[in-house]
């Protein structure tokens, strides 16, 4: 069985509705890129397989914020709202990536304008993640109860420090002004302006989302490793913040297997509060493939 790149000799595997989740090896720039930054958001998009780790107990290092928002989120009364994030190569005026996150009751449909062919689902009411493919016309899903094991046992297979420097695992964030916030880890660092919502629902909501397209991440790697920006996120999280300017760093070199990653990165976000009739559309349209769209397993769906 091949080994994740960044996860070094830890092998994860993962059953979903009876299905084993394939092994991937982290993709080239720039498309893992944009999947990792888009956890930014994230990450998303295609933020997707695999643990079966040694379960033994769980290191001090734990990622529980979306086990800490669940039931918040759950009884919040969250306004629907987009949050747009746009992503540029440093030096450049026109967008990379186009990503729309649109909430509403409770689902937040993932949408990459600049490559619509497949869409995430987030649906918070019934604890799944649905992948939909608008090419192949078919539909994986995992639940977040899969997903909050995976991380768990993600994190406790991983004990060298120096591993765990490397992943983002220890990274540390830093006040540096107002609402800024930096962070880094070796080949990696983030700089942060974070903005409060109307609502401090929002600020929640947006931070579950960041943290399931990370823990998505863990289970079908892409670009960078999520453990870091899960640790941001948390931060973030805790000052009722969404994240509307970050500069990201990214120079790694190889080590330990992993792809060499260098970028300059720029990604800017905004919301607007309430539907318009395009997310509206975009809802109903989702709504429909989950219903006739043909349901696969990981080893099937669309990498």
């Amino acid at each position: 069985m091949p080994k994740l790149n960044w996860m070094g000799p830890a092998m994860l595997s993962l059953s979903a509705r009876n299905a084993q989740l394939p092994m991937f090896d982290r993709p080239t720039l720039p498309r893992a890129l944009t999947l990792a930054v888009l956890a930014n958001c994230f990450a998303v998009i295609f933020s997707a397989f695999l643990l079966m780790l040694n379960c033994g107990s769980v290191s001090a290092q734990e990622f529980r914020l979306a086990n800490r928002l669940g039931q918040k989120t759950a009884k919040a009364n969250t306004p629907d709202f987009t949050l747009t994030t746009k992503i540029y190569f440093a030096g450049e005026r026109k967008p990379n990536t186009v990503h729309r996150n649109i909430f509403a009751d409770g689902v937040i449909y993932s949408v990459s304008e600049s490559d619509p062919r497949f869409l995430t689902v987030f649906d918070l009411n019934q604890s799944m993640i649905v992948l939909l493919d608008q090419k192949t016309k078919t539909r994986c899903s995992v639940s977040m109860d899969e997903l909050t094991r995976l991380t768990a046992r993600a994190d406790a297979s991983v004990t060298d420090p120096m591993r765990r420097e490397r992943l983002g695992m220890n990274a540390r964030v830093r006040l540096i002004g107002p609402q800024r916030y930096e962070m880094t880890y070796p080949g990696v660092r983030y700089e942060v302006e974070g903005v409060v919502p109307p609502s401090p629902a929002m600020a929640i909501a947006n931070a579950q989302l960041v943290d399931w397209a990370c823990r998505l991440n863990i289970a079908r790697p892409r670009g960078l490793p999520p453990f870091g920006r899960m640790r941001l996120n948390d931060e973030l999280w805790k000052q009722s913040l969404i994240g509307v300017k970050t500069k990201l760093s990214i120079d790694r070199n190889g080590a330990d297997g992993e792809p060499v990653m260098k970028a300059n990165l720029n990604i800017e976000s905004d919301w607007s509060e309430g539907l318009d009739d395009d997310a509206e559309r975009q809802i109903d349209q989702v709504r429909g493939y989950r219903v006739v769209y043909t349901q696969v397993n990981w080893s099937e769906f669309a990498d």
